[in-house]
């Protein structure tokens, strides 16, 4: 497993990631909007001097975004797409997350089903296909009910990737959410082949990062990810106002954990 950090891309604490043990960051796709390509090829390469790969993005759209209801505007996210995604490419991002709680927030009285399935258009005719041509996988995260009132469980996010069926397009599982929700673990056996990225951080401790100390058991999880054969990404995502000691601290602790977890090699 590979463990990084999100943070602000344009924000100096990026810089520093490597030294707290991350292997990549992770920062915000739709912070790039505002950005012109040299803007971003310029922190690209300030990124490269400092030895840190960007290797994924989340918050896909931003809030004012429009994706179900009745003013859904796929044109506009047609728009959004093509003039970000080659930003993304060139500082060498393979994957986004496509959480944005608000912009996938279905209207009051709008029918679900048919929030599901413009969710499932959107993302089966556009952005499946919009990141495909770029090199990039697009993952679909659960938020949990007090975010969004769609894709609220990692059950309903497998549904959706099912529907677009699409190589470039999977399942993300974060830890927060889905203990938020109340999910059991023994669920994740069914992803296997679908899920391509995790976020963490601690449900019963107001989002912080996990710690050693904080009263939250996270081998379970970890446990459950090396039985279902996840060797994919884990991002923490959560209260990181400590800094690095906070950020290396956590990583550390969960690759400790991660490594308890992975199956003992086989006798030869």
């Amino acid at each position: 497993m590979k463990f990084g950090c999100c943070v602000s891309l344009w924000e100096d604490l990026i810089f520093h990631l490597p030294q707290a043990g991350c292997q990549y960051a992770e920062g915000g796709f739709s912070s790039l909007a505002d950005k012109s390509m040299d803007q971003v090829r310029t922190r690209a390469a300030q990124l490269e001097k400092a030895g840190v790969r960007l290797e994924t993005m989340n918050v896909l759209f931003p809030g004012d975004f429009h994706l179900t209801g009745p003013q859904a505007d796929f044109a506009a996210v047609d728009n959004y797409l093509e003039e970000n995604l080659p930003k993304a490419q060139a500082l060498g991002v393979s994957l986004v997350v496509f959480g944005s709680g608000g912009a996938r927030r279905v209207p009051e009285g709008f029918p679900q089903e048919e929030a599901f399935a413009q969710l499932t258009e959107l993302c089966r005719e556009h952005i499946a296909p919009a990141m495909g041509a770029f090199g990039i996988t697009c993952c679909v995260e659960p938020l949990n009910r007090q975010e969004t009132n769609i894709l609220a469980t990692s059950e309903e996010g497998l549904r959706l990737v099912e529907a677009v069926n699409h190589p470039n397009f999977q399942l993300l599982v974060d830890l927060y959410h889905f203990d938020l929700e109340g999910e059991s673990l023994s669920a994740l056996e069914g992803y296997r082949g679908r899920l391509g990225h995790c976020h963490i951080a601690s449900a019963q401790n107001s989002r912080l990062v996990p710690q050693p100390w904080d009263g939250q058991d996270y081998l379970p999880f970890f446990q459950a990810l090396a039985a279902m054969g996840y060797e994919g990404r884990l991002s923490l995502e959560g209260d990181t106002r400590g800094g690095l000691s906070q950020i290396r601290s956590s990583l550390e602790y969960l690759q400790a954990l991660a490594s308890q977890a992975a199956p003992a090699a086989c006798p030869r």
